[in-house]
């Protein structure tokens, strides 16, 4: 019996004394905020997708539906002959995240 206890024991310390783990390293594009305009009739089908992408990303999403949003928006998203296409702003600061947006959710 006392040789279980004595395993136990070792197994409980063992375990105490471990390193916590380290925390993730963010990515270093973290944090950027990517401006989307979505068509209104396509909020719906893309806003899940959208969400999920730049969550995993830990990119801040913006998704807007007014129309001052067309020049703003660092993606657009708009139907064309009933598929969705995207164009990206020239010029805009979270260009390559847009781009990446763009890819993965318009598939």
């Amino acid at each position: 019996m006392r040789a279980i206890a004595a395993t136990v024991l070792l197994a409980v310390v063992g375990l105490a004394c471990r390193r916590p783990a380290r925390a993730r390293t963010p990515p270093a594009d973290a944090g950027t905020v990517v401006t989307v305009y979505v068509a209104p009739k396509a909020v719906d089908r893309l806003m899940g997708r959208l969400t999920r992408f730049a969550a995993s990303h830990q990119w801040a999403l913006s998704v807007r539906t007014d129309s001052a949003a067309l020049a703003e928006a660092d993606l657009v998203v708009a139907e064309s002959a009933g598929v969705l296409v995207g164009r990206l702003r020239s010029g805009s600061p979270a260009a390559a995240q847009a781009r990446q947006l763009a890819d993965a959710v318009l598939k």
